[in-house]
């Protein structure tokens, strides 16, 4: 069963970044879209009141908290794990993936990436096509 209106959180200090992960969550019809630029502003959304989120698009490298920081205190509150958690950074080593997965990421993509393959994760996680 597809989600109606996916609640998105895009976690990423890159603008250039963030729009093009907004542009292509924006093609999904009814999507509420929040934007934080480190893991401090994104924990402050994850933890609003009624602040469910379907996905979070999560850079690693980012100032002030970065997000494997941010993954693993998601992981251990069950009120702010979202549906899906994807990750989406400039890291090549195997050792980043094996820990964000070990924290909950249900996908891992590294920069530079596409729209289309931010499409499928959000086919994926939001059972879009059903």
């Amino acid at each position: 069963m597809s989600v109606p209106h996916p609640r998105i959180l895009i976690v990423e200090d890159s603008p250039a970044m963030r729009q093009l992960l907004t542009l292509a969550v924006k093609r999904i019809p009814g999507a509420l879209i929040q934007q934080a630029e480190d893991g401090v502003e994104a924990l402050k959304l994850l933890k609003e009141k009624n602040a469910r989120y379907d996905l979070v698009l999560l850079d690693l490298n980012m100032p002030v908290m970065d997000g494997m920081k941010l993954l693993s205190l998601i992981h251990r509150d069950p009120k702010l794990n979202p549906r899906g958690v994807c990750v989406v950074t400039t890291e090549h080593g195997k050792d980043t993936e094996v820990q964000a997965r070990a924290l909950g990421a249900t996908h891992f993509l590294r920069k530079p990436v596409n729209r289309r393959q931010i499409e499928i994760v959000l086919a994926e996680v939001l059972n879009l096509g059903e």
